[in-house]
């Protein structure tokens, strides 16, 4: 880590004096422990098939990286890329290095899912629509549909758009056409602080930079999965 344990680890006691107590009892420190997580950066491309003799025209193409665990799915990261030189350099403790998936399985294995779940969305969409439609204009339920067609629909586009903006992809896709080409582990190190009081736990966690990065801190606290795996490492 480009700042020392024992400066984040103040850190980490400042902002839990600051924050107050937990549960309504004093908390206690539990561990502070630095942690190589690990991401798989990997390359894709999405095609589209054109004219009579279904030539591929390649739409875009990209490099991005994920969190390669099977117990997290916090998006993409392409920002993470620009680190890969001064990670490669960097002298890792074996002990703490969290183990990933070696593989590009896991980036198709959440495509495979993401298909799945739109095709559900689709799905009630068209029994909603049939729903709407078999009713007449002054039956009272028509707008509750209709209500609960428009939440899925916005649920579904949100849906998408995290996906398709992650990867800097074209609006409108076909998944079918989308392709994951090779991957690569590489693992970034994390400070990760455990506070404990009142029957309750709380996390805090600090990046390469000494800065809070919040999503893992707040995934560590509500995915029982994720908590037991990072206490392993500690606990080993």
């Amino acid at each position: 880590m480009v700042v020392p344990e024992s400066v984040v680890q103040h850190a980490a006691e400042k902002k839990r004096v600051k924050r107050g107590i937990l549960g309504g009892s004093e908390e206690r420190f539990v561990f502070g422990k630095t942690l190589y997580l690990p991401y798989l950066e990997f390359t894709y491309q999405y095609s589209t098939e054109k004219g009579l003799l279904s030539k591929q025209s390649v739409l875009a193409q990209g490099r991005s990286a994920v969190l390669a665990l099977r117990e997290v799915n916090l998006g993409f990261y392409p920002e993470l890329i620009s680190l890969l030189p001064q990670l490669a350099e960097a002298e890792t403790d074996s002990g703490s290095v969290v183990q990933g998936v070696d593989s590009t399985a896991l980036v198709s294995e959440r495509l495979d899912e993401l298909r799945r779940m739109l095709a559900e969305y689709d799905h009630k969409l068209e029994e909603l629509a049939k729903q709407h439609d078999s009713l007449t204009k002054t039956d009272h339920a028509r707008r509750d549909i209709k209500d609960n067609f428009d939440h899925l629909k916005k649920t579904r586009e949100t849906r998408w758009k995290m996906f398709a903006d992650g990867l800097k992809l074209p609006s409108k896709i076909d998944m079918e056409g989308f392709e994951v080409l090779e991957g690569n582990l590489f693992y970034i190190p994390y400070f990760v602080v455990r506070f404990s009081g009142g029957g309750e736990s709380r996390f805090m966690v600090w990046g390469r930079d000494g800065k809070d990065n919040e999503t893992i801190a707040e995934e560590l606290t509500k995915n029982s999965k994720f908590r037991d795996l990072i206490q392993s490492y500690v606990a080993s």
